[in-house]
Parts: structure tokens; sequence; C-alpha cells
């Protein structure tokens, strides 16, 4: 056989090939690697190879082979391998592509024995299906393969996919009855999208419920947990599978089970049974069956993650209208021509945009009013809530009542419109410019802090919870009086929760908390409300830094100077 190894010797590929006619051939008179990276010397137009798959390389003394560190593995003759030495009459797998190893010249092609079969088979041999013609037979299984692979990866929704698998793998095999059981958390179920197995009977598509699935638990806990594809028939000599329960409950007549393999591991099984005795299936039905589950696996990969790019250019785009609505809304231009106060606020925002908000209003020539809050839930809908409570607040403080009353007519609109459980937590403070007098509410909300010319405290605590949640729900104003020169600081929870990450193996993140804030806060006492919200936002990024707060935070000071 040596002399053989000296000749030359084309590679016939079969398969997915980047060719009009279907087919390539390729002489190996130098090192050729295939792959599905169109700068190889064979181009596989093949999702389930890797860009460089495996190289084939003349050698003295024959021709060698080496997988190139592919994802999906090389088989030699149905064999999983790294490399080794070609005869000719061998096949390499790669994916779903098959090379045939041809002489040069034209001299017979060597008998080939059965396909050794992937995972472990069981069978008895007696039974096993009589095949006239091998290579014909190893034809049209391929061409099948081939078929089956072309209608399921050019499908990018999830739930259909699954009725294409059935729809084109179970007809070629001729089954009777199968089902794609998909993993969640570790456990095999239905389809995430639909909540049902997609299932076909006789040709038809039938969706069952999971607890209405009647199949072998033990044949599908093998497959699943040992991830090897398994072809039973009642003949079989294997103790475990002869005696189970399910199979001799359902009755069933042979069984053929593979694992939905994909880049990050098995996704889930594709289930085939029959109780006819005239329909028992064999070798090649596992053959193909295993290949459909390996295809199928990337497909059903590459379509969950279509899907949640998706919706992630969906949440994405949620975003972007939010802010808009959000930043529309919030006080832009602060006044700065009254010489008995000043006042300024800011909301500096996380990567998802949140509730937060806050409103300047002056009810009356001798009043200001400042209003901050944080909504439920984030995105549109947050959005939305947080621009229909300006509106509503807006024409309430207008009407000059009490912070207590303005409260409880936002939560009786909020309570009345809220249909998802949204709710706000809020404070609204009125300043009288003439005596310094402070009277606030508080609907479940953070409270003031006070910043005197000798302490910092807090004041204006909740006396009542946040609005949307209780129609009667009522609150009580509170009483502050401030002297020249003082200021008031309010502030989302955002800005208490923010936090850095803790130390390898040292508990929990750490907040940065109501005793930092205070501290940072009386850093600035006496400065410009701009210039305070500054300084204190920079603290709470330092000491989150290098992450950013996971929430937004939003702070707003007014300074009374008399």
């Amino acid at each position: 056989m040596r002399a053989l190894f000296l000749m030359e010797i084309i590679i016939v590929v079969r398969g997915f090939v980047v060719s009009k006619s279907g087919s390539l051939r390729c002489l190996v008179d130098r090192p050729v690697v295939a792959g599905r990276s169109q700068d190889c010397d064979i181009p596989l137009n093949d999702g389930a190879t890797s860009r460089r798959h495996v190289e084939i390389s003349p050698r003295e003394d024959g021709f060698f082979w080496r997988d190139l560190g592919s994802s999906n593995g090389t088989f030699l003759n149905g064999v999983a391998k790294a490399e080794g030495w070609l005869r000719p009459g061998d096949e390499l797998r790669v994916g779903g592509t098959i090379l045939c190893i041809e002489l040069e010249s034209p001299l017979s092609r060597p008998e080939k024995s059965d396909l050794t079969m992937m995972g472990q088979t069981l069978f008895a041999p007696a039974q096993a299906k009589r095949q006239d013609g091998p290579l014909a037979r190893e034809r049209n299984l391929l061409e099948t393969v081939h078929a089956v692979m072309n209608e399921i990866v050019t499908n990018d929704d999830p739930c259909r996919l699954l009725d294409r698998i059935l729809l084109t793998a179970l007809p070629a095999i001729q089954a009777q009855r199968g089902a794609i059981l998909l993993q969640t958390e570790g456990t095999l179920g239905g389809c995430p999208q639909c909540g049902k197995v997609h299932g076909l009977r006789d040709g038809h598509l039938m969706p069952v419920a999971p607890d209405n699935l009647r199949i072998s638990q033990t044949v599908v806990r093998r497959v699943f947990e040992d991830g090897e594809s398994v072809l039973y028939q009642d003949t079989a000599q294997d103790d475990e599978l002869s005696v189970s329960a399910s199979i001799m409950a359902l009755q069933l007549r042979s069984i053929v089970c593979v694992p939905l393999r994909a880049k990050h591991g098995i996704l889930g099984i594709l289930y085939i049974d029959s109780d006819r005795q005239d329909r028992s299936y064999g070798e090649e039905d596992l053959l193909l069956a295993a290949s459909v589950g390996n295809s199928a696996g990337i497909a059903i990969e590459n379509a969950r993650m279509h899907k949640e790019m998706l919706e992630k250019q969906k949440t994405d785009q949620e975003i972007e209208t939010a802010w808009v609505i959000q930043q529309g809304f919030l006080v832009k231009d602060w006044p700065d021509d009254d010489p008995r106060f000043q006042v300024f606020g800011e909301m500096r925002p996380a990567k998802t945009v949140g509730g937060d908000f806050f409103d300047y209003v002056r009810p009356s020539e001798h009043q200001v009013g400042v209003l901050i809050g944080d909504v439920s839930g984030k995105g549109v809908p947050a959005a939305l809530t947080m621009a229909q409570l300006l509106a509503r607040f807006r024409l309430l403080a207008r009407d000059g009542g009490s912070p207590a009353e303005v409260v409880r007519e936002l939560n009786l609109d909020l309570a009345a419109r809220s249909e998802r459980g949204m709710f706000c937590t809020l404070c609204y403070l009125l300043l009288d410019l003439a005596s310094g007098a402070v009277c606030c509410a508080n609907a479940g909300h953070s409270p003031i802090l006070h910043l005197g010319p000798s302490r910092t405290e807090a004041f204006g605590d909740a006396s009542g919870p946040p609005i949307g949640i209780l129609p009667g729900a009522v609150w009580r104003d509170s009483q502050r009086q401030l002297a020249t020169g003082d200021t008031l600081m309010m502030y989302t929870d955002g800005m208490l929760e923010a936090r850095r990450a803790a130390p390898k193996n040292v508990g929990s993140p750490e907040e940065y908390g109501i005793e930092r804030l205070q501290a940072a806060a009386s850093l600035s006492r006496g400065a410009h409300p701009k210039e305070l919200a500054g300084r204190v936002n920079d603290a709470v990024l330092e000491f989150c830094s290098p992450n950013a707060p996971h929430d937004d935070c939003t702070l707003i000071a007014i300074r009374y100077l008399g």
C-alpha cells in the first residue's frame, strides 16, 4: 500500500461548498486547508465549520491531516480524531461537509466498512437495516442531510425554526412521530417563546403541553445528561432500556434520540420514536438525526442571538424615546434674577433611563416650590408617567395648595390611571421668601438635608406611602425655619444606593449611604447650589470608580438669602 500513498490524491467535497455545481474537487499536491474562510483552499459555506477547520498535507510516507482547533471537531470515517494518516477511500467529516479521499489515478476504490456511529449505538445487529450499494446509500444520506440543513439554517425565528426542523428531518427518516425539547435552567421543557413542546406525528405538526408529552424519560435523560446519541430497538440487549418502565408502558418498538449541540453546550434534544412493528429505525436514521442535531443546535443558537439582537435594538430605541420625553420636561434654565434665593438641580443618568424627575414653580411672587421624585420602573412607561405627573403638578401648584394637598391630589390621579402597579416617591417643598419658612410633604421619598451655618441635619421624613398605591392615603406637612445663608438639598435614592465593588471574597458591594452624602454636602456649606451639586456628584462618582452608579443620580438645592 505504500505505493498508493506515493501517488497524488484528490479531495472530493460533498456538502456546503462555495460552488455553483454544489461540489468541489481539489488536488492535494501541497498542504491545503478547508474551512469557512474564503481564503481557504477548500472554502465551505457551512455554519458548523470553523474558519480554518482542517489541514491535509502530502508527506514522504503518505498524506497526513490535522484538526486546526475547530469548535465542532473533525471525524475520520465517523470517529472524532485530532489528526492522522489518510488512505484512499477515507472520509473526513467537518461540520455537515464530507471530504472524500480518492486516488488521482483511476484505480478502483477499496471496499468501505460501515461508518462508526457517534455516541453510543444500541441495536441488535440482526435487526439492522440491510442496504444495497453503500456508496449510493451514503450519497443519498448526505444529500438528505444537505437539504435538511439548508432548510433550517436560514430561519431566524426560534419558534418557527423548531417546526421547520421537524418538517424537514422527520420525513427524511420516515419517522412516525418526534418532538424537540429545549433546555431551560438545566431542565428540558417546551419552547421558551410559545411554552409548548413542538411535535410532529404522521407528518402533522402537533404542539403539546410539556406535562402531556408521553416519551421515554430514560432515553431522554441519557441523551441530555451524557450527551450521547441513542438508537434503540425492541431487540436491544441494553438492560437499562429494555426494562425501562416508560418504554414498556408506551409499547415502543424503536427510538432515535440525539442532542442538539451548539457552541456553548447542549440546547436540547431531538426525540423520535415508533410503536409500530413495521417502522423500526436503524444506523442510517441515527446518523441523519445526529447530523441534523448538530446543525439544528447551531441554527437555534443563531436564531436566539438574532432575536436577542432585535430585542436589544427595540430596547435601545425605547430608551432613546424615553430620554427625549424625560429631558423635554426637566427644568434647564434656573432663575438667577431674584436676590432672595439661589436654586439649581441636575440629573446624571445611568446607562438605562430611569424615572427620576424634578421641577421648579413660582406659585406667587413670594413663594418658590421645588418637587423631586422617582417613578417606579424604567423606559417609556416611566417617562410617560413622569410627564403626566409633572403636567398635573404644575396645575395644582399654581392654585396655591399646601404641599400635603398637592401630594394628595397627585396620588388620586396616579392611582386612578395606574394599570401596571406604577407608583412614585416624591417630595414637594414650598419656601416663603419673605420669612424663610419652609413647608414640605414627603411621599415615601428620602428626607431633605438642611445645611445650616455649623451643622447638617435631615428633616421632612416621609409621612405617607409613595403615591399611586393607596387612593385614600393622606400626608401631613412638615415645617422648618431657614436662616439667611441656609441651604436645602433634595436627592433621589440613586445617590444613596450608588455602590462600589467589594474586594474579591469580601462580602457584598458597599453603598454610598446617607452619612457620606451628608459629609460631602457639608464640605460645600455656603456654596452656590450649582457648585454644591457638582461637588457632591463628583464625590459619588469617585466612590463608585471605576464603575458608574447603577441608577440615576438626581440632586436639587435651594439656598435662602433673605
